[in-house]
């Protein structure tokens, strides 16, 4: 298996109110849960027959998804992932699917490009095409001065705090 590193949530505590068990997201392992969370969710493809959806895969290699416009640390119910992002399934006409898009854009839990692999692993489980790596990868530094997420653009390592600016590790944090 590979190197598991788990992701604790370091976004804004406010969002901690929002967790409930019962609004945890949907564990998918298979095409046949990705078909009834559609229905169940009442999602409504794009004019490119696309569903984007919020993702976490938790500690058992699954992948949990919820309404894109909902809080990572909603879908993992306040637990602990092993990556976060936000992920685009297609529908095609003969009513088969596959990933066209998969980011780990999570401000809540910042997870590493590097956690590509627990979502490789989740994905292959469920039998679905998807691309070779993240479609977008980003990086992220939490300041040890102010404690702000700070997203790095263009190998700027700078806190985008205006207050603070102080320098960010290139290194992961």
């Amino acid at each position: 298996m590979h190197k598991q590193i788990e992701y604790t949530f370091v976004g804004d505590t406010e969002l901690l109110r929002l967790v409930k068990s019962e609004w945890k997201g949907y564990c998918i392992t298979s095409v046949a849960d990705i078909e009834y969370w559609i229905k169940k969710t009442y999602q409504k493809p794009d004019t490119n027959s696309e569903i984007t959806a919020t993702f976490i895969i938790d500690l058992e290699y699954n992948l949990v998804i919820h309404d894109r416009h909902s809080e990572h640390v909603v879908c993992a119910a306040g637990e602990n992932v092993l990556s976060a992002g936000e992920i685009t399934f297609v529908l095609l006409k003969n009513k088969t699917y596959f990933i066209s898009q998969i980011t780990n854009q999570s401000t809540g839990y910042c997870p590493s490009p590097k956690s590509w692999d627990m979502v490789k692993c989740a994905l292959e489980k469920i039998r679905i095409p998807f691309p070779d790596f993240f479609t977008t990868a980003f990086e992220f530094r939490i300041c040890g001065s102010c404690g702000w997420i700070n997203v790095i653009k263009d190998n700027y390592f700078v806190c985008i705090n205006n207050e603070c600016q102080n320098q960010l590790p290139p290194n992961e944090n």
